[in-house]
Parts: C-alpha cells; sequence; structure tokens
C-alpha cells in the first residue's frame, strides 16, 4: 500500500486484532529493508517504536 507510515501502522494494528493470535504476523516496508513481527497485543506506540529501531 502506498500509504503514510502512520496509517500504515494504525492498518496493521487493526488486522493484528482481527487476526487468530497465533498467526505470525510481519509488518515491513515496500523494500523490504525491515521486517517487524507483530505479536498479538502489540499497540501503535509500540510498533511505531519498533519500526523507528528498526529502519
Amino acid at each position: 500500500m502506498d500509504v503514510w507510515e502512520e496509517d500504515a501502522i494504525w492498518l496493521a494494528i487493526v488486522f493484528r486484532r482481527l487476526a487468530p493470535t497465533d498467526l505470525d504476523l510481519v509488518f515491513c516496508d515496500e523494500g523490504y529493508t525491515f521486517d517487524v513481527r507483530l505479536p498479538a497485543g502489540t499497540t501503535e506506540a509500540e510498533l511505531t517504536d519498533w519500526v523507528n529501531a528498526a529502519g
């Protein structure tokens, strides 16, 4: 998706809440320069911190 990072993070968190907890989800950028696992219960703030640390 070509959206702002904050919108992509919000959407990833919403999807994480809807997906089964035993399903492995990974958040990455379009160039696959980083990937961050999204465990169940991840917050937007946590994912933002992980993305900033990885990038």
